[in-house]
């Protein structure tokens, strides 16, 4: 009888232990090594079983209308762009919060930067360096020619003007090849000429830096002007046309890739979709990311160093098929916002979470 007394509590627990496990009809489980662990049975949703299946690779990505900000100088004016974003690094999702994590794969694109935004990228990331041949360099545009001024430094310092045609080089290259040189205010081009001196033995420039002289011409490479994210993609076209240069740029390698559609009626956005993306401190998996400008009147300023605070000013929901929307200002407006408050005036409304109708 006592062995009885000391199973039936045992037995009560057992007997309650499955009644308990039929009633989550939902679950099953399952012994492995010694452990039980909880399966899902139950269908979930495909966009969701895609989640669960989606591993590392890359991102498909496309913007329009969008001026993106290298920093707070250089602006690239994005008309059109489909690639992808490509992680730098095995088995790791390309993170927006770390630029170095990827590169953003051309497969088409027009792009055109303004003769500032020109001047301070090569002011900043191409020779600027110790020792550095060219200094205080500035680019304008006249009709369909680009300037260039600054000083050479040398044994003295001599100031320069450069006028030069533009091009694109088989390789895929923007070749400025100077019809007009002009150093310490004399024009020097027939000199060098008669003296078969060419740009190249004036000029020296530091390797890696997206910027090769050959002969007399300056040869640029996209690939390599800009800092991470890094831009991979070859020149098809160029042209010089209201105060822009405008490229037209391709992938190396040539890939059919479909349009992506937004789930607005927005002419302003950036589209994020396929494998993983990593942004703050959320991981999307099977990524369905949304970006739309809040004001569709007029190009959307994105700022991807200052991601944080356009998605703060901004507003976020998801999707039926399990995507996120989300709506930004502008950066210049938020920057804006922050100068007006700080002098001590009201700041205007937050961003609301509809986008414009264009």
């Amino acid at each position: 009888m006592d062995h009885i007394r000391h199973w039936a509590p045992k037995r009560a627990l057992i007997a309650a232990f499955v009644l308990a496990a039929g009633t989550i009809p939902a679950t099953t489980l399952v012994a492995a090594q010694g452990r039980f662990s909880a399966r899902p049975v139950a269908a979930v949703p495909r966009a969701l079983a895609r989640a669960a299946e989606t591993g590392i690779g890359p991102v498909e990505a496309e913007m329009r209308n969008v001026d993106y900000r290298v920093d707070d100088k250089v602006t690239l004016k994005i008309e059109y762009l489909r690639g992808a974003l490509r992680n730098t690094r095995p088995n790791e999702a390309p993170w927006f919060d770390d630029p170095t994590s990827f590169d953003i794969a051309i497969d088409s694109a027009r792009v055109s930067i303004t003769p500032q935004s020109l001047t301070a990228m090569l002011n900043t990331y191409v020779f600027n360096y110790p020792g550095s041949d060219i200094k205080k360099l500035e680019v304008k545009i006249e009709g369909n020619q680009l300037v260039q001024t600054g000083v050479l430094d040398k044994a003295i310092n001599l100031s320069f003007r450069i006028k030069s045609n533009i091009s694109v080089t088989p390789d895929g290259r923007l070749r400025l090849h100077p019809t007009n040189v002009r150093v310490a205010g004399l024009g020097v081009r027939g000199l060098m000429n008669f003296f078969g001196i060419e740009l190249q033995n004036m000029v020296k420039v530091k390797g890696g830096r997206g910027v090769e002289v050959e002969k007399d011409d300056f040869l640029l490479s996209v690939e390599s002007l800009l800092p991470p994210p890094r831009i991979k993609a070859r020149v098809r076209s160029v042209q010089v046309a209201n105060g822009l240069v405008l490229q037209t740029l391709m992938g190396a390698t040539p890939r059919t890739v479909p349009r992506m559609t937004p789930a607005t009626n927005a002419r302003n956005y950036m589209l994020y979709q396929g494998r993983v993306l990593r942004f703050g401190k959320l991981t999307m998996n099977a990524t369905d990311l949304q970006i739309v400008d809040g004001d569709q009147s007029d190009p959307f300023d994105f700022f991807l160093g200052k991601l944080n605070d356009q998605l703060v000013a901004g507003t976020s929901r998801n999707l039926r098929d399990y995507g996120l929307l989300t709506t930004m200002p502008d950066y210049g407006d938020i920057a804006a916002r922050t100068t007006r408050t700080s002098a001590g005036t009201v700041a205007p409304k937050p961003a609301t979470s509809a986008a414009k109708k264009p």
